[in-house]
């Protein structure tokens, strides 16, 4: 019971890697604030959590919005009085809709039937120069802005509490970077500086702040990915396999316990080798 006692908040945890931390945090004794913009999926998530469930709660909010997010915190220490865990895992793929997921498959599809070919490649992205500043816009919002407005507010407790810890979710598209998602690969990297930063500021209030930036991981937000680009991940991926939501919880966990307290402002990459620094 590494997180006996403790309050987590992990953000986006109605599906995917953000439901793993939340069931690794709560069989490790952690009470669980569940949020993800959708409510039906944070009831999913709590009733995974069996008895454990029982020290959940479910708080519905778009962490793009800093309003919301205030309320959020607002529910949390009305029910539990403190915070010492923050999960920034809330994140969105593609927003341009299922046409552009389409439109991306077919590219990847087509530049791997050019290459297998030989080459030249002719077939371009044409994402940037196309992109509307809407979509780059919320890209944003939801990943680093989300991250910093809950950030924000837990460390108006933690500073006071003089303890703490941040995980925050990055991307190999964060470290390395991803043909096709300039504004993914953004905001996930944007993350990582964002990280740094605020490691260095509160650590000696004894806090710290890292990150995860996860490879390919099997979660709906990868679902619909074409099989082509699944396989050229497995392909380029040094171990030759996929991950798992647990992948990413396992590391969060030590994080977030005292196995990682000496460890602040960092990027662990459970990639399976995708991303070696």
């Amino acid at each position: 019971m590494r997180l006996e006692g403790k309050v987590a908040l992990v953000t986006g945890g109605g599906s995917g890697i953000g439901r793993a931390v939340c069931l690794a945090f709560a069989r490790e004794g952690a009470s669980v604030a569940v949020n993800d913009v959708n409510a039906g999926s944070i009831q999913e998530t709590v009733a995974q959590m069996g008895e454990a469930g029982g020290r959940a709660l479910g708080v519905p909010a778009d962490v793009a919005d800093s309003g919301a997010v205030r309320k959020m915190f607002a529910a949390i220490l009305a029910r539990y009085e403190t915070i010492d865990i923050l999960v920034n895992n809330a994140g969105i793929g593609e927003v341009s809709g299922q046409g552009e997921v389409e439109r991306m498959n077919r590219i990847a599809e087509a530049q791997v039937q050019e290459m297998l070919a030989g080459g030249p490649l002719k077939t371009r992205w044409e994402v940037t120069q196309n992109l509307e500043d809407a979509v780059f816009e919320r890209m944003l919002k939801v990943h680093l802005y989300g991250t910093f407005y809950c950030t924000r507010e837990a460390l108006k407790v933690m500073e006071k509490n003089g303890s703490g810890r941040i995980i925050n979710l990055s991307s190999v598209a964060g470290t390395a970077g991803l043909e096709g998602a300039p504004h993914y690969s953004a905001a996930k990297a944007g993350i990582l500086g964002f990280t740094r930063s605020v490691a260095r500021e509160v650590g000696p209030a004894g806090i710290t702040v890292n990150a995860i930036a996860p490879g390919y991981i099997e979660t709906p937000m990868t679902d619909p990915l074409s099989p082509v680009i699944k396989q050229m991940w497995v392909l380029n991926t040094p171990l030759k396999t996929s991950g798992k939501p647990e992948d990413i919880a396992a590391a969060a966990l030590y994080l977030a316990g005292d196995d990682g307290r000496f460890v602040t402002g960092q990027v662990i990459s459970p990639s399976g080798g995708w991303w070696m620094p």
